[in-house]
């Protein structure tokens, strides 16, 4: 939290020292006329201006105040009797440059039994919505509006995933398979637009939700929203051509098959990119690691804001999904209707934050050409789930598909496709395929108890009973076990080769003299190359990248704590950090 030493001392003689600042004529209690008179007098540019000696000789004549004030150099953050909304407001207006965590000024005055509208509105207001408050009523309105803006938020996260609306179209679908089966087309189609009707409605429902979910990426902290906001749209390029003198027909097999040939580079780009930012401990470690300009202070906020939690069992801030190799038909009515294919390689990055969006963007922007970029999440009104669309140059010109999305947008894209891809359809045998899987699906309980967990509904279960988190304290279980049994084994093997050299060092001088060297590693391979090779930075292996399997089951055991199996199935982020810890990256 920054707040600016002036403003820490301007508050606290504000609140204990109201008598010494201002004439005698005017009411202490009257918040609107001390905030007049104050802001009519240059005091105020005193206490701004942090002169500790102007400070002493207006505030207070006691010397054993003074003395701690110019000793500490400034006074404990907001040490304020916090019972006059208007009083607190007006210390933040007056310093324009201060930025306000409202979470420590708001628990503090809870402990000093403050109002309840000078809590919420610490809770609540950012500092400019603040600042445009004349008047203890106008705080409370704005707060009323925040908690009602808030709840809104909360009704639209619980309500993406409709279980029931889920479960009366799978009765639907149901009735009219079994009346396809029968043969009975007209009685299937009769089902199929009923079934079309509820589809559309439940459409249109989510359709409306994208407009209050993207409300709380904007108001849940404007802060963390603001940079966001400056992504601009950069103009699109299109795709490398193929050859000309081909076929059309030619020339679609010709980029699908080009686009193999970067697929893997662009994976493993974006897998990097991703693994950077889940093992980062702060934003300033990313800008660091990438060379981004952090001068202005524009990045320097936590990374793992506690308000944007993406995902319930890990502290991940970011997920990277590829998207399948398009088919064959689709390319080809693209190109036939003379569009170049960008999206041929495309990777889909799923965020909960919106800061954290927009740093990905700069880091894709320093390390890439962006050739053609669309922030639809600017737009006035939604008519589908937006996103950050954009085409970047992987490598000679080749153009590549990066989409970014907020997690609840992902996740009402995902549920909307399955109504309107029903909606759209022009017969049941178009949709007679399973839409949903069921709830009892371990994916779809997971998902169903990380929403409720982060919309705070109510309905959420209070005990451990979350699967993936009963998973993850198995598997640590199952690590510390494995852990202690190699420690006994370590020891075990420390005494044996203790033992060795001992027996070695009473061997005649000769035998010493004649024992062959070591010989050279085996060609690459799984246990070729021990520990200590490995750490080597200089060693030539075939991937550098994956020095962790080159370790001998064994050994990797002994190194890592854990199975390769184990290992494989940690996310990204976390297998990154333990090689950087090992030093095997």
């Amino acid at each position: 939290m920054f707040i600016p030493d002036s403003l820490q001392k301007f508050g606290d003689s504000i609140f204990y020292n109201c008598d010494k600042l201002v004439p005698s004529n005017i009411d202490v209690k009257d918040d609107e006329a001390v905030i007049a008179y104050l802001r009519s007098q240059p005091i105020v540019e005193t206490f701004l201006n942090g002169d500790i000696e102007a400070i002493k000789k207006i505030v207070t004549d006691d010397p054993e105040v003074s003395l701690k004030q110019e000793s500490a150099g400034k006074l404990t953050p907001f040490q304020l009797s916090f019972d006059r909304p208007l009083l607190v407001k007006f210390i933040i207006q007056t310093s324009p440059d201060a930025t306000i965590d409202a979470k420590t000024p708001a628990a503090y005055a809870k402990e000093k039994n403050a109002p309840q509208l000078v809590v919420e509105m610490l809770e609540l207001l950012t500092a400019d919505e603040m600042k445009a408050c004349d008047t203890d009523s106008d705080i409370q309105a704005a707060v009323d509006v925040k908690k009602s803006t808030l709840e809104k938020n909360k009704s639209a996260m619980a309500g993406i995933v409709d279980y029931t609306a889920r479960e009366k179209a799978t009765v639907l679908q149901t009735k009219m398979f079994g009346e396809l089966g029968a043969a009975d087309v007209d009685a299937a189609q009769v089902t199929f637009d009923e079934l079309k009707g509820f589809c559309g409605d439940q459409a249109k429902r989510l359709g409306d939700l994208i407009a209050v979910v993207m409300d709380k990426y904007k108001t849940t902290d404007p802060r963390r929203y603001e940079p966001f906001e400056q992504v601009k749209d950069i103009k699109v390029k299109e795709q490398t051509p193929p050859p000309s003198a081909l076929s059309l027909l030619d020339q679609v097999k010709f980029q699908l098959a080009k686009a193999t040939w970067y697929e893997e580079e662009f994976q493993m780009a974006m897998n990097e990119i991703a693994a950077v930012l889940n093992a980062s401990k702060s934003c300033e470690d990313i800008c660091e690691h990438y060379s981004i300009d952090n001068s202005d202070g524009k990045w320097s906020k936590e990374l793992r804001a506690e308000v944007f939690n993406l995902d319930l069992g890990t502290d991940e801030v970011v997920k990277a999904k590829f998207g399948p190799p398009k088919g064959f038909p689709r390319a080809q009515e693209k190109m036939a209707q003379g569009k170049t294919l960008r999206d041929l390689n495309r990777v889909t990055f799923e965020f909960e934050d919106p800061l954290l969006m927009a740093l990905c963007f700069e880091v894709l922007n320093k390390k890439f050409n962006i050739h053609g970029l669309k922030n639809k999440y600017l737009q006035e009104t939604f008519n589908e789930p937006p996103n950050l669309h954009m085409n970047l140059d992987i490598k000679d010109g080749w153009l590549c598909e990066v989409q970014m999305l907020f997690r609840d947008i992902l996740l009402i894209k995902k549920e909307l496709h399955k109504f309107y891809d029903v909606n759209r359809a022009d017969g049941p045998f178009v949709v007679s395929g399973k839409l949903f899987k069921s709830l009892s699906n371990p994916d779809e309980k997971q998902r169903d108890d990380d929403s409720k967990y982060r919309s705070m509904d109510d309905s959420t279960p209070t005990n451990n009973s979350n699967p993936l988190l009963e998973t993850l304290k198995l598997k640590e279980a199952e690590i510390e076990s494995v852990k202690r049994e190699n420690k006994l084994k370590d020891e075990e093997l420390k005494k044996r080769d203790e033992e060795i050299k001992r027996l070695t060092s009473l061997l005649p001088p000769e035998h010493n003299a004649t024992a062959p060297a070591l010989a050279p590693p085996t060609p690459p391979e799984e246990g070729a190359y021990i520990y200590a090779q490995l750490q080597e930075k200089s060693l030539k292996i075939i991937n550098a990248s994956k020095r962790e399997t080159y370790l001998s089951d064994v050994e990797f055991t002994q190194v890592f704590g854990m199975f390769k199996s184990d290992f494989e199935g940690l996310p990204s982020w976390k297998k990154l950090a333990l090689k950087k810890e090992k030093g095997l990256f």
